[in-house]
């Protein structure tokens, strides 16, 4: 009798994907959702100096440097999220604590979960906490206010997915949509996060908020913290005063070696706005090996199909 209701079951899932494929796409949606885009593209990088003018605050000597950020008003008030509860990433954990010393140092837990769904879409996220053992103050002070911005970040980055697949379904039903239509498009949204390298020195985490609708929207935000200091390390106190030079130099012959490898590949020329150099903004992270790697966005240096970019500066 189970095996019946299955059968019934798979029959029911295979017809209703078939008519999905099938569903036709209102012919000015298109035109819509790049609008949409280009809008938040045109902003971004208005909203992103402004965000950090009023929420980040960078002390002026190299020793004393910290992030601070306001708390943000609570995603669960603003969408009535339902909060899981209090997760500790447990494989993560207990991987750190079997390896000497560095596990009494520091770790990163999964401090939240949320998640919140309807019949149009389900947006989850993780939220994660930097927990160090130190006698120094702070450094201790430091983790705080890295943790506090990285949660603000998450609340503000899940009310953004929310808000874009609102205006994307508004711009699908303005073209000849139906709710149906819409529903059996199972959208998501995540803001999740990686730790990239820890030991006794740092830790450099990468949070990355990514929505599966039209050309999957991505946006990632990196901390590499100096655990001995409570510093935020740059690229230049990893590689130096002439940072600058050594990163374009690695980077562009890195380009060339791929594209030699890989006839497909190919990256915008400086004339078409690709690559011309890095500056004290450029996003990267430290991996395990120690050696920075600067990130580019999709689109940033090369064409869309090609996805983030990445380069290791060794």
């Amino acid at each position: 009798m189970n095996k019946g209701r299955d059968v019934l079951k798979d029959t029911i899932l295979n017809t209703s994907k078939q008519g999905y494929n099938q569903i036709p796409m209102p012919e000015q949606l298109d035109e819509m959702v790049n609008d949409v885009f280009n809008d938040y593209e045109k902003n971004h990088k208005k909203k992103e100096m402004d965000y950090m003018k009023n929420n980040v605050v960078y002390k002026t000597c190299n020793k004393t440097r910290k992030i601070f950020i306001r708390t943000g008003v609570s995603i669960a008030a603003c969408f009535g999220v339902l909060i899981i509860g209090l997760n500790s990433s447990e494989s993560f954990a207990k991987g750190v604590e079997n390896i000497p010393f560095i596990g009494t140092v520091a770790k990163v837990l999964t401090i939240r979960s949320y998640e919140d769904s309807n019949e149009d879409r389900t947006i989850k996220a993780e939220v994660p906490q930097i927990e160090v053992e130190s006698d120094n103050e702070e450094v201790k002070q430091a983790v705080v206010d890295i943790n506090k911005e990285i949660e603000a970040l998450v609340d503000e980055h899940i009310k953004e997915a929310e808000t874009h697949i609102t205006e994307y379904k508004e711009a699908f039903l303005e073209t000849g949509g139906t709710e149906e239509e819409f529903t059996a498009k199972n959208i998501h949204a995540n803001v999740d996060y990686e730790v990239k390298a820890q030991n006794d020195k740092i830790i450099s985490i990468v949070i990355t908020s990514y929505e599966d609708w039209s050309n999957a929207y991505t946006e990632q935000f990196f901390y590499t913290l100096d655990l001995s200091t409570g510093d935020v390390i740059t690229l230049k106190d990893v590689l130096g005063d002439d940072y600058i030079n050594k990163a374009n130099h690695a980077i562009r012959e890195e380009m060339k070696q791929r594209v030699k490898e890989d006839a497909d590949m190919t990256y915008f020329t400086e004339d078409e706005g690709g690559f011309v150099s890095i500056d004290e903004n450029t996003q990267y992270y430290v991996n395990e090996a120690g050696n920075p790697v600067v990130v580019f966005a999709k689109y940033e240096v090369a064409p869309g199909f090609m996805g983030i970019q990445e380069f290791e500066i060794k």
